[in-house]
């Protein structure tokens, strides 16, 4: 009945420790062989020895053990306090159930006993056989993994095995798919699998003679290398306008390249990780397109694969640069021009150039044309910056006509020419006709009689009409002087007439004007009158 570390006794354990010793956790028939022992110990040091003791399941303690086994080699580690230690395969005359009774001693001669530790399941076990998994490496072109074995009976005493037909074996493929086999009257199983990920596959058995599981084998994709071919690899568009880009992803096959579908891809700025990717799948043909707008003197994008899905099969370190230069326009986002009474401009304008962070320098010139169409002509450059105000003041400008900002656009920084609307800017003209000072030459201290008449001309038109109602004024520049003097405010009448008598005083010019216009016409003067007084 004995056979190598198997010992036959005829006394029973002791039912308290000798000293204290090991902690016995538990004593069970291993997972792969249940003819074997495994024993579970908690300790400090290390284990001497190791005693088990078997008896009938259900046994009285005081019985016989059937088998003794003293033979253990340490098994695995838990921890540096806690391990398991199994036996040989153990022979055994009879199948069953048996209670083991364990006795433990460690380094320091602490020995501990502990009855029913646990239960040697000594029956025939349903096991794996020729267990494999080919290919353990398959590729993108050959995806199929089959996973095939034999399911047997073992006996523990005779170690002989006979075939388990119909047994239902549940297969694992990429460690978490799932297939199901049944065995043929040989007890062999195949199945076939096309894996996506790779990983663990194995097989388990769960029927009516208990629980089988085959090794675990891993299954390792071969990553083919990918490449990007672009169409077209750099653009020069226009800020703002769109600029699509398009290619084909290739997977290697032996010495050639082949079309990859099916596959998210991503485009962004390069080495930019907080901005927004645009999204693309390759379709069956491995083509894949992006759009964004342009912006930015130049930029360098990047086009790459997602950060998932994972996929086994394929390299996914291939990028591809686009180089993108963007043309700057301007845009006119502020532009006034205000007329005074005297036709000077206030112009302020802000020019925005579009496709551009930075406070490029340019020179915007400030244009006239009589009718908006043609005849432009610059008036005034000036020197801003992109997004900044400019204010121009008191610039000599005409009666009537149309004005506009101009920038002529740079090669150098690559930015495009360009024009704001056109305003029109227009007053009524005024004029004092026959504007007179008489008599001449004329006695000190007689009168002298300033007289003519007010009219306007509307903008765009050849006719003069009376101005009534409008003040006048009447000035007067003594002789041998550079300095002009009010002498009377005066109303003109109704068909724009007026007349003041002064008593003449000294020798001077007097002159009549309008000096003070409504928003809608411009000053006007008469002609200057020199009088001699005598």
């Amino acid at each position: 009945m004995t056979t190598g570390a198997v010992l036959i006794g005829t006394f029973a354990i002791p039912g308290t420790a000798h000293a204290a010793g090991p902690n016995v956790t538990d004593a069970h028939s291993d997972q792969a062989d249940w003819s074997v022992l495994d024993v579970r110990l908690n300790y400090s040091g290390s284990i001497d020895r190791i005693t088990a003791r078997l008896r009938p399941a259900g046994s009285d303690a005081s019985t016989a053990p059937v088998a003794t086994i003293t033979d253990f080699t340490y098994k695995y580690f838990t921890s540096s306090w806690d391990g398991t230690w199994a036996s040989g395969p153990i022979h055994l005359d009879t199948l069953g159930d048996y209670t083991v009774d364990i006795e433990a001693t460690d380094s320091s001669g602490g020995t501990t006993v502990r009855q029913d530790a646990g239960t040697l399941h000594y029956e025939k076990q349903p096991v794996f056989t020729g267990y494999s998994v080919t290919p353990t490496q398959p590729d993108i072109e050959h995806r199929t993994v089959t996973a095939t074995g034999d399911m047997a009976v073992r006996d523990p005493s005779t170690r002989e095995t006979v075939p388990l037909p119909g047994a239902t074996v549940d297969l694992t493929f990429d460690g978490n798919d799932k297939a199901t086999a049944v065995t043929d009257g040989a007890g062999h199983f195949s199945v076939s699998h096309e894996t996506t990920d790779g990983g663990w596959t194995f097989a388990e058995y769960r029927g009516d003679l208990g629980y089988a599981g085959s090794s675990w084998i891993t299954v390792s994709p071969k990553a083919a290398p990918t490449r990007f071919v672009l169409d077209k690899s750099s653009f020069h568009v226009t800020a703002n306008d769109k600029f699509t880009v398009t290619g084909t992803l290739q997977y290697q096959s032996g010495d050639g390249w082949k079309p990859l579908s099916g596959i998210p891809l991503q485009m962004d700025y390069k080495n930019c990780t907080t901005c927004n990717p645009s999204d693309s799948t390759t379709d069956a043909d491995g083509r894949f397109s992006f759009s964004e707008y342009a912006y930015g003197s130049k930029e360098v994008y990047e086009v790459g694969f997602q950060p998932y899905p994972y996929n086994a099969f394929i390299q996914r370190t291939a990028t591809a640069d686009v180089t993108v230069a963007a043309t700057a326009t301007p845009k006119f986002r502020e532009f006034t021009a205000r007329q005074d009474e005297y036709a000077r401009m206030d112009v302020t304008g802000i020019v925005d150039l579009v496709g551009r962070e930075g406070n490029d320098r340019i020179a915007v010139d400030i244009q006239y044309s009589p009718n908006g169409r043609t005849g432009w002509s610059t008036r005034k450059t000036v020197q801003t910056s992109n997004g900044s105000q400019f204010i121009v003041e008191n610039l000599p400008g005409y009666a009537d006509g149309y004005w506009r900002l101009h920038y002529a656009g740079s090669t150098t920084k690559d930015i495009k020419g360009g024009v704001s609307t056109s305003l029109r800017r227009y007053r009524a003209l005024t004029r004092i006709k026959d504007a007179n000072a008489s008599p001449e030459p004329v006695t000190k201290g007689r009168t002298i009689t300033v007289k003519g008449v007010l009219q306007e001309r509307a903008a765009g038109s050849a006719t003069w009409k009376a101005y009534g109602a409008r003040k006048v004024q009447i000035l007067f520049r003594p002789k041998g002087k550079k300095t002009w003097y009010l002498m009377s405010t005066v109303t003109t009448k109704s068909n724009g007439s007026f007349s003041k008598g002064f008593r003449a005083q000294q020798d001077g010019t007097w002159v009549p004007v309008f000096l003070y216009p409504d928003s809608k016409h411009f000053v006007g003067e008469g002609a200057e009158d020199y009088v001699d007084v005598r």
